[in-house]
């Protein structure tokens, strides 16, 4: 186990390197317009604005839906409500800080992998990497992640299933990096305010699971392996 001082250094490098391993892949593969085409995704046209809606809402459904399975199996919740004024600052903070890992996962790895990969294997294989990415955080005593998803085998998981909501978004807003940025940001502002906030984030997990898992299997269901969305990619 690594000392809980290097958190802060693992948070700022690492939060970076997604986005400086696309940049140098993206500036090998294509020269210089490479690196313009990964920013510009953050600009895409040709769908409807209410996308940015629902990138913001649906974590916060899923959040309330876990928190709602948790109740029914007999858990306690209690969420001061003035907490929810929180959440406008924290989405555009987490924002800030999310954008970097897109870059990365989203804005290089996924258009790249779908020119020789369905949507669904493309979003299994980021979905690997991106837990891996993330194994540090399980590697430091007590931290956040650590505490509240108990094994990392399983948080591997969740990840990959999340994974495939994240392609959804990404492929129906045409490739908008903005989108799955905000997508990412309200994910982990909604699990700050209703989870961490609300007391559960130690049991909420199992829940929370499940209710990706139902979301991953209804959009690949609901919109096919091949695109995940009815859009062309």
């Amino acid at each position: 186990m690594f000392p809980s001082e290097l958190v802060f250094v693992f948070v700022i490098v690492g939060g970076v390197s997604p986005t400086i391993a696309g940049l140098i892949a993206a500036r090998l593969e294509y020269g210089k317009g490479g690196v313009k085409r990964l920013f510009d995704q953050f600009t895409r046209k040709g769908f409807s604005k209410l996308w940015f809606l629902a990138a913001v809402l649906l974590p916060l459904a899923l959040a309330a839906f876990a928190i709602l399975l948790w109740s029914i199996a007999g858990g306690i919740y209690a969420l001061d409500l003035m907490k929810l004024a929180e959440f406008p600052p924290l989405l555009i903070a987490s924002f800030l800080m999310n954008m970097w890992e897109e870059i990365g996962w989203r804005g290089y790895a996924l258009p790249t992998l779908q020119k020789k990969h369905n949507a669904l294997v493309s979003s299994t294989i980021i979905g690997v990497f991106w837990a891996l990415w993330h194994w540090p955080h399980f590697a430091v005593k007590d931290s956040v992640m650590a505490v509240g998803y108990h094994n990392y085998l399983w948080f591997a998981i969740f990840l990959s299933l999340y994974s495939i909501s994240y392609t959804w978004l990404y492929n129906c807003t045409n490739g908008s990096l903005f989108a799955v940025s905000l997508y990412h940001a309200s994910t982990n502002a909604a699990g700050t305010i209703l989870f961490i906030e609300g007391n559960v984030s130690h049991n909420i997990f199992p829940f929370y699971f499940l209710t990706v898992a139902i979301l991953a299997t209804v959009l690949v269901f609901v919109f096919k392996p091949d695109s995940l969305c009815r859009r062309a990619r």
